[in-house]
């Protein structure tokens, strides 16, 4: 098994696929407006906030591994809490009141994101989650650099910009710590396949969920605090 390239090669194939899509298409265009962003920062918000958790449930899951490996992981679960209150912030910098997002539901499909995993996990093969995880760290270092030109000329500060590039920073590191729970983690042919299948599924899922913000803002926008900066 050659786990690393497989799964290289998988998520290029299915990146690929996702850049087609009409939010990546108004992206490279310069068509892509503030209320796609804060609708973005949003779902991003509910979907972040359950990482944490999601990774100690693979933890639980896992039928062992390398001590030393386990180690890593679970130091890797605990930086990831609080990444949701980065979204939180740059909506505060957007001047759009977080409070009514925080209490709020995230859309069908962003649920579906998370619930994927969790039944994968549960009922599947955690190993499902190693493609989950590959495919969010692997997002931020292709395409963080183009999303944080596109809003840098669409006059989004930097301050409102936290969120993307705490992980196209971060998410550096933590894609060598995926290619080693690649190698550690995954034992056999079927970890291999549910690993891909975790990754495709949670590309497709995700692409719905960019999908669903662009149909969400037809028709919705956050509402605005005082002092907010105006839609585009």
């Amino acid at each position: 098994m050659n786990r690393t390239k497989t799964m290289e090669s998988e998520w290029l194939a299915c990146f690929a696929r996702m850049q087609q899509g009409e939010f990546f298409q108004l992206m490279r265009s310069g068509e892509l407006r503030l209320d796609h962003y804060t609708a973005f920062l949003a779902e991003t918000y509910h979907n972040t906030a359950q990482n944490p958790k999601t990774m100690a449930l693979f933890m639980a899951h896992l039928q062992g591994g390398p001590r030393a490996l386990e180690a890593k992981f679970t130091k890797h679960t605990a930086m990831e809490i609080g990444h949701d209150e980065l979204a939180l912030d740059d909506l505060r910098h957007l001047g759009v009141d977080p409070e009514p997002v925080r209490n709020g539901r995230p859309m069908p499909v962003t649920e579906a994101l998370a619930a994927f995993i969790v039944f994968q996990i549960q009922h599947r093969n955690p190993a499902a989650y190693l493609g989950y995880l590959y495919h969010l760290e692997a997002l931020p270092i292709h395409a963080g650099g183009s999303i944080l030109a596109t809003l840098a000329k669409m006059g989004v500060p930097d301050s409102a910009t936290s969120f993307l590039r705490e992980h196209a920073e971060a998410d550096l590191v933590h894609v060598k710590w995926n290619r080693e729970y690649l190698e550690g983690f995954i034992r056999t042919e079927s970890d291999l396949e549910a690993a891909v299948y975790g990754l495709r599924g949670t590309c497709e899922l995700h692409g719905l969920m960019f999908s669903g913000i662009l149909e969400r803002c037809r028709d919705w926008k956050p509402a605005p605090a005082q002092d907010s900066v105006p839609s585009r």
